[in-house]
């Protein structure tokens, strides 16, 4: 039998999702729409409504809304009190990624939920596909990667206003929207795979300058080669405008760089990959920059003698001129 595309899912409205939960997935994005538009503060919405949790699907802490009697706080009447502000997991149902068969998506909703008897789903062929939402789906991976990485990396006292204003400028941001949505066609491809994880790692470095509350900027890299020098040694030389190294030879050379933080991340995507993000800053100057670049593990274990020796980077722009950098610290 030939396939059937399904290109927008019906929900029937019978609100048996709704009932029929633990927890709701939640990011602080909608957080913030939620509490707009029910006109209460963010912190109060907060209080009175989520939880930071850990679950068997997500072992990592994340933002969730509080259910009652495994029913959402706003099934008023089994209708959606806040259906215009509704978390995007509700407005995206069943999917969560942008294409599916229907029968995958059918044990996965027999799995968590009893709604057979109600939902539309279970009146579509076993073999249609489903497509979901392109650009609500991508919306969604951006809101959850910036919460993932600041609840995975927060310690103390919780700035809800940290990841909602990395999310805001990301959701709005073309290339991370387009990182999004390749993701979201097949999170488990390993080209997909690859391109998340230099976007992942680019929110995090956000996030940090955010928590530093400083000015951040990246630089742009291209091209990569390894050169050795008699003094430190062999490091990294990678490409860029030349306004990049200007800037980045002005934090080094004002001595006024104080802050730093590196990741250093196996690529699932890529088993001989390591990403590197660093982030260099001032405290006094409110400025940091940081870069996020793919380099080969073999090639990182030669450079730092398999982590027991930093990272040097130097960056250089097209006209050869006079180069700048600085050393990294990272585990591999």
């Amino acid at each position: 039998m030939m396939k059937k595309v399904i290109r927008e899912f019906e929900c029937a409205m019978c609100g048996g999702c709704c009932a029929s939960q633990d927890l709701v997935q939640l990011t602080t994005y909608e957080l913030y729409r939620l509490s707009r538009h029910l006109n209460i503060e963010p912190a109060a919405f907060f209080e009175k409504y989520c939880v930071v949790a850990a679950t068997s699907q997500n072992p990592m802490p994340h933002l969730y809304i509080k259910t009652i009697n495994n029913a959402c706080p706003f099934l008023k009447d089994n209708k959606c009190s806040v259906h215009e502000a509704r978390p995007y997991a509700c407005q995206a149902y069943p999917m969560r990624v942008y294409w599916v068969l229907t029968r995958e998506m059918k044990d996965f909703v027999r799995a968590h939920y009893k709604l057979e008897d109600a939902c539309s789903l279970f009146k579509l062929d076993d073999n249609d596909v489903l497509l979901g939402d392109y650009e609500l789906l991508a919306q969604q991976t951006i809101a959850y990667w910036v919460d993932d990485a600041y609840f995975s990396m927060a310690a103390g006292e919780i700035d809800l206003s940290i990841p909602y204003r990395v999310a805001d400028f990301y959701i709005h941001d073309k290339a991370m929207l387009d990182a999004a949505k390749r993701y979201v066609v097949n999170p488990e491809h390993p080209p997909t795979a690859y391109d998340s994880e230099l976007a992942y790692a680019k929110i995090t470095l956000t996030l940090q300058a955010a928590v530093w509350d400083t000015t951040s900027a990246f630089v742009e890299t291209a091209g990569q080669e390894v050169g050795e020098d008699a003094c430190i040694g062999k490091f990294l030389m990678m490409k860029t405008d030349e306004e990049s190294v200007k800037a980045i030879r002005m934090l080094v050379e004002s001595g006024r760089l104080d802050r730093a933080r590196t990741l250093a991340i196996d690529s699932k995507a890529r088993k001989d990959l390591c990403i590197v993000a660093a982030l260099h800053g001032s405290s006094s100057d409110h400025l940091a920059l940081g870069f996020t670049i793919g380099v080969e593990r073999e090639i990182l274990e030669d450079l730092t003698n398999n982590g027991k020796k930093p990272l040097y980077v130097f960056f250089k722009a097209q006209d050869e001129g006079k180069l700048a950098g600085f050393p990294l610290n990272i585990k591999i």
